[in-house]
């Protein structure tokens, strides 16, 4: 008899219906990546126009997260995994390039040295320098990678489908509060941020995921006045913010928010004061001990930070030093730095100046989701909601939006526009940004229905249709999140050894590298009648050649020129690792040998530079051998 009530108990707290609905939702996820999405609806997917498809997304995800209770929770995120799968069985469908990745797949520009240190630390060794700036992000992508045995494209998979469950979790939160309507806006808002990331190894994926769990923790709690999940909603932020640093003045925003919001009749909260600078330490305290276990030798955490303070207080931008002072060192830059400030105080006050126009009246805010139409009606949508907040500044909610904003104006000229024009910046605060225009779009459908007294028709649009009690899994998988970006990272380095492998010697003229060959981690270039469809890893060679050819940079053109039957992976070159990053290597698919293991290569190493559109020199393969499994 005590079995059965078991059972009970665990249905009563919702685990074995939330297992169920996540290994469903991991299944449809994982179908859509195997049967490659039509051509017409990645097509949608990867326009350069996104009105069309933020109308369409909206519309279907509505539909998606109408019912309620447990069919709710399935069909809603089921559609959501389904979004993001497709997003990416698009980009591993088209096989294009962009900045973050080469033919849908290999990491390309900053990515390369982020995945180069990945690679890194798997083989014993510390990140780079300039991945060690921020760690944390490579960090979990070096775990997923150990556990995936270097396969690129399942842990860009596994990644993704983090992220789709963050972005869930935020949506699902609003959906509660503040109707089916709000929640999917915010959700699509997230998804057009997100889809210039999918199948990315930046940073800014992981730290939209850590933000996304962090910001729907703390909205939990301000809706329900617990001041225990607000503080884990900040410290989680704080972490999301670490990994992808942007906009750090809103966590002392956040504090003195809740210090006043969860006041006594007779003091302010001292418990949520003292609670919340914890919290916030948490954060950094994560990405110094991360950083003390994997960092290089005499890296400086966030030290690119210097770079954009040298270009705020002399007008340019974080690469206005490598003009001016290309030869200077980082000691350099802060004594040039100070100098700059000394001689013209006021070119700081005009870089706050310069932040908040750029960022607030041409079209920035937005700009992420790739539509001017989309981009005007969300910042009057958040113009609408700032409104709406002064006028309940009184309230919890109010007030926060209210701070919010401070914090946010107050830390953009320490993280400008004109650094990033895509918005990649603000990556682990883009779930705030998509409350703002949701908020004025509840006001306004609320202002509505009174008005004409349409408040039942209108209530379908508004009302809440998740559970009154809240599932604990989400506070479950936020904590999750922090301990894997914390241990994930440590136990690789611990664990992790240099690699062992039997040397040969090559013929005269040619050099040999050694890399570790994975499945799923490199492009083979194939024949138009091998494959019906491109489909990473196999790109007909018609589609490289195309996409080759629409980048006008001399590294490219050298790509343009590979034959079918080619194989092109990145990888590391492990005799060198103390001073190497990282190499590309050209084969033909003939040479490399069947399964996974260490591979020494001889041929002929061309270097490039950053000016050549790799970071990495290219290494063309005359001949493999499997060297050690």
């Amino acid at each position: 008899m005590r079995f059965p009530k078991k059972i009970t108990y665990l249905l009563k707290k919702q685990w074995l219906p939330s297992l169920a609905i996540l290994m469903i939702g991991v299944l449809v996820y994982a179908a859509v990546l195997i049967i490659n999405i039509p051509e017409e609806i990645y097509r949608l997917l990867i326009s350069p126009d996104s009105t069309v498809l933020f109308l369409v997304l909206t519309l279907l995800l509505y539909f998606a997260y109408l019912p309620s209770g447990w069919l709710g929770t399935l069909t809603s995120y089921s559609a959501t995994l389904i979004l993001f799968a497709s997003q990416l069985s698009a980009k591993w469908g088209s096989g294009l390039s962009t900045s973050g990745g080469l033919a849908g797949l290999l990491p390309l520009g900053d990515s390369e040295l982020y995945y180069a240190s990945a690679l890194r630390l798997l083989n014993g060794e510390t990140f780079g320098g300039v991945a060690s700036w921020r760690p944390l992000s490579h960090g979990v992508l070096s775990f997923v990678l150990g556990l995936t045995q270097a396969n690129l494209q399942l842990t860009i998979a596994i990644l993704t489908l983090m992220t789709a469950t963050a972005c869930f979790l935020f949506a699902r939160e609003v959906q509660r509060s503040h109707g089916t309507v709000v929640g999917v806006f915010v959700l699509s808002i997230l998804f057009l941020f997100a889809r210039n990331y999918v199948g990315t190894v930046f940073t800014e994926n992981w730290g939209l995921t850590l933000g996304s769990v962090g910001l729907a923790i703390l909205w939990r709690g301000l809706l329900t006045q617990r001041i225990n999940l607000c503080l884990l909603g900040i410290g989680i932020l704080s972490t999301a913010l670490n990994t992808r640093a942007g906009l750090m003045l809103l966590l002392p925003a956040m504090v003195i928010w809740g210090t006043w919001a969860f006041r006594s009749r007779y003091s302010l909260s001292w418990r949520f004061l003292i609670g919340g600078l914890i919290a916030v330490l948490l954060g950094f305290l994560i990405n110094s001990l991360v950083f003390k276990v994997v960092a290089a030798p005499g890296a400086m955490p966030f030290g690119n930070f210097i770079y954009t303070l040298y270009g705020l207080v002399t007008g340019g931008n974080w690469m206005s030093i490598a003009v001016d002072h290309p030869d200077a060192t980082t000691e350099d830059v802060y004594k040039l730095t100070f100098e700059a400030f000394r001689a013209n105080p006021w070119m700081l006050v005009s870089g706050f100046i310069r932040a908040w126009k750029q960022f607030l009246f041409e079209n920035y805010i937005f700009s992420s989701v790739r539509s001017l139409a989309i981009n005007i009606v969300l910042q009057l949508l958040s113009l609408t909601a700032l409104i709406y907040a002064f006028r309940q500044r009184q309230t919890p909610l109010g007030s926060f939006i209210i701070a919010a904003t401070i914090g946010i104006l107050l830390s953009l000229p320490f993280a400008p526009p004109w650094d990033d024009p895509s918005g990649r910046i603000y990556a682990a605060t883009m779930p705030l940004f998509s409350l703002f225009p949701a908020l004025g779009l509840a006001f306004l459908l609320q202002q509505v229905s009174s008005k004409l007294k349409l408040q039942k028709q209108f209530r379908f649009l508004v009302q809440a249709v998740t559970p009154k009690e809240p599932s604990q899994l989400l506070g479950i998988f936020g904590i999750g999140l922090v301990l894997l970006t914390l241990f994930g990272p440590i136990a690789i380095k611990l664990s992790s050894h240099p690699p062992q492998f039997a040397e040969i010697t090559c013929p005269s003229g040619s050099e040999v590298i050694y890399f570790r060959n994975s499945r799923g981690s490199s492009i083979m270039l194939v024949a138009d009648n091998a494959v019906k469809r491109t489909y990473v890893p196999r790109i007909r060679i018609s589609d490289f050649k195309a996409d080759m050819s629409q980048i006008k940079l001399p590294s490219y053109q050298e790509l343009n020129h590979l034959d079918q039957n080619t194989n092109l992976i990145f990888a590391l070159n492990l005799k060198n690792l103390p001073d190497d990053q990282g190499v590309w290597i050209i084969a033909p698919s003939s040479l490399i040998p069947k399964g996974n293991g260490i591979i020494a290569a001889c041929g002929k190493l061309k270097p490039q530079g950053v000016k050549m559109g790799l970071w990495m020199p290219l290494f063309y393969a005359d001949s493999m051998t499997l060297v050690s499994r």
